[in-house]
């Protein structure tokens, strides 16, 4: 059994552990439509529902994850057809400049509009970068919320 000094030296850590707890999430989308993105391009989501932790910067589109851990992080984009040129296109969610998931959606001539969506578990370390970026440019993204970003801190 702890003495009270003992426990009195040892409550600031003790409260800590039991209710302190790193909360980490966002959620962001585009507010409006990107007419034309270019290849390479990091799509900067501008309209933010949610921050926990501070980890997105709508500045440049860039989460730099706070802590070390687990993280979920899910993308949907829809995109629309303005000419026959841009019927394909493919965001991509990067770490650090390497990229851990495609997804793809390719408009037919029936179609003047559609949607894609993934979702991806990650392991990262404090300081990672995770963004998305476009992989083939000459898209038409649709905004009003239409085209959203989102991660959490799983574990």
């Amino acid at each position: 059994m702890l003495c009270n000094k003992a426990f009195y030296r040892l409550c600031p850590y003790i409260i800590f552990l039991l209710f302190v707890s790193e909360k980490v999430a966002f959620h962001v989308s585009l507010s409006s439509d990107i007419v034309g993105t270019t290849r390479g391009q990091t799509i900067v989501f501008n309209q933010v529902d949610t921050n926990l932790g501070g980890g997105y910067n709508n500045a440049t589109g860039v989460f730099t994850a706070p802590v070390a851990g687990t993280y979920v992080f899910s993308l949907t984009f829809n995109m629309y057809y303005v000419s026959p040129y841009a019927t394909y296109g493919e965001l991509q969610i990067m770490i650090n400049d390497v990229m851990k998931l495609r997804v793809s959606n390719e408009l037919d001539s029936y179609a003047d509009e559609g949607s894609a969506s993934g979702t991806t578990v990650l392991v990262l370390s404090t300081g990672d970068r995770v963004y998305v970026r476009d992989d083939r440019g000459k898209m038409y993204l649709y905004g009003s919320r239409l085209t959203y970003f989102s991660g959490f801190l799983l574990a």
